[in-house]
């Protein structure tokens, strides 16, 4: 992920498959393991912490979400050739934004 890939995902510059699927859940593949390596190390070098580590990359995560969803939006109304699945696809990603952030809520409000 570079600077200008960014800005051309979340300029929607980018197909519909290629934002939906490499933009906001491709990077899960590396943040979601990423992730649990640095709440790990929160545990042992600050027992205790480890919570609050998880709350700040679910933030984080979420604030991604929601700065690629209207990309997502975008680039799934344009794509007509895809039928039906665009509109499951935009569904998914608004229900996975959604969901990032009730659980950033939760696991905020638990702190």
């Amino acid at each position: 992920m570079t600077p200008l890939w960014l800005r051309q995902l979340w300029a929607g510059q980018f197909s519909f498959g290629d934002t939906f699927f490499a933009g906001m859940f491709g990077p899960a593949f590396v943040f979601v393991p990423v992730g649990m390596v640095i709440a790990g190390i929160f545990a042992v070098v600050a027992p205790g912490t480890m919570e609050i580590a998880i709350a700040g990359m679910t933030v984080l995560y979420a604030l991604y979400f929601s700065a690629t969803l209207p990309a997502v939006f975008k680039t799934g109304l344009a794509a007509n050739d895809i039928g039906g699945w665009r509109w499951f696809g935009i569904f998914l990603a608004v229900a996975s934004t959604l969901a990032l952030w009730w659980a950033s809520y939760k696991f905020i409000l638990a702190l």
